[in-house]
């Protein structure tokens, strides 16, 4: 039963995460520290607490969003 709530739990996060507005101008000029800080809000604001696979995946999800956006800016 614990299994299902976690994946239920992982499911409505991830797709929260999913949501996040592409990153602006202004993000892309943050320095690492402050990146993470805002990817820490982030994802604490959808109810991962650190150190659970939830909350890693959120922040890998932020990572991912960002990376996209860079690839699709250098692409043209």
């Amino acid at each position: 039963m614990k299994t299902i709530w976690v994946g239920a739990a992982l499911v409505v996060l991830l797709s929260a995460c999913n949501a996040a507005k592409t990153p602006g101008r202004a993000e892309l000029l943050m320095s690492d520290e402050e990146v993470a800080a805002k990817d820490d809000a982030i994802c604490k604001s959808y109810g991962a607490q650190p150190g659970t696979p939830v909350y890693i995946q959120c922040r890998a999800t932020q990572d991912q969003r960002r990376d996209a956006y860079k690839a699709e800016r250098r692409r043209g």
